[in-house]
């Protein structure tokens, strides 16, 4: 005997059609599992020493520590200068991007020192009572003058100095977008080489949004990412052929090549 469809009263549909439906319907789902994609372990040493133009070990000492020879046959692991995403796989979040963009303001024209620096940064950690206060909203206020200050202090920074060390860290706050919590959700990476006379106005042409495309770099105002952007010109196609392509101007092309491609800036 052969079984009767089942038709559903609302849709006419048999249950067999309904499942097929079902199995072609696209699936939303939460990638990031309920978890601020901010807070994600998604960015390796590599990639962030790329993404923002410091080397990858200097990238590594800052997130992860290093080994700290303290007599015949002994180490011990430095302090990071930042709380780590995944220390386990050495992965890095987009907090963590932010807050190494951060401190390479004050690697350009000073020599960091990294015990000094965590003090500075644990002193400030207090004084905000965050737990990523180089980031923190009050940075743009009066967190950078009190940190400014107590590093100035312990590396006898000159005057001049520390007025060019907040110089610095005010270039390097003005590319951090915030939401209307005060939340960095946005960093515009520095696609050229920086100087004091440059520094102000890069543009800012790039992002780093963590829920634009995995929180790779693309290019403003799309979704298109630099990485694919790159591909298209080391594979012979000129800028203004992919600027037509993907429907943006030249200039953004090529900013998108430098990002990728630092030697190009």
């Amino acid at each position: 005997m052969t079984e009767r469809p089942r038709y559903d009263a609302d849709d006419g549909m048999t249950a067999r059609t309904r499942r097929q439906v079902r199995m072609t319907e696209p699936v939303e789902r939460d990638p990031y599992r309920g978890r601020s994609p901010r807070k994600i372990p998604a960015y390796s040493s590599f990639e962030a020493s790329r993404y923002l133009r410091i080397p990858e070990n200097t990238v590594r000492n800052w997130a992860f520590g290093y080994a700290q020879r303290t007599g015949p046959g002994r180490t011990m692991r430095s302090r990071p200068l930042l709380k780590a995403a995944d220390t386990q796989r050495h992965l890095l979040s987009f907090v963590n991007l932010v807050e190494l963009h951060m401190i390479s303001a004050l690697r350009r024209d000073h020599n960091v020192q990294m015990p000094k620096i965590r003090r500075a940064i644990d002193y400030l950690e207090a004084k905000l009572r965050s737990p990523h206060p180089l980031i923190d909203e009050e940075m743009e206020t009066d967190g950078t003058d009190i940190f400014i200050n107590k590093y100035g202090s312990l590396i006898n920074a000159s005057r001049d100095g520390q007025l060019a060390m907040k110089a610095l860290l005010q270039a390097h706050l003005k590319r951090i977008e915030r939401d209307e919590r005060g939340v960095a959700v946005r960093l515009f990476p520095f696609t050229r080489k920086r100087d004091a006379d440059t520094i102000v106005e890069a543009p800012k042409l790039i992002a780093i949004d963590p829920a634009v495309a995995f929180g790779r770099p693309v290019i403003v105002g799309s979704r298109v990412p630099t990485s694919e952007i790159a591909q298209r010109f080391q594979a012979g196609e000129s800028p203004s052929e992919v600027a037509q392509d993907f429907g943006r101007t030249e200039e953004e092309v090529w900013e998108a090549i430098r990002c990728e491609f630092p030697t190009a800036a």
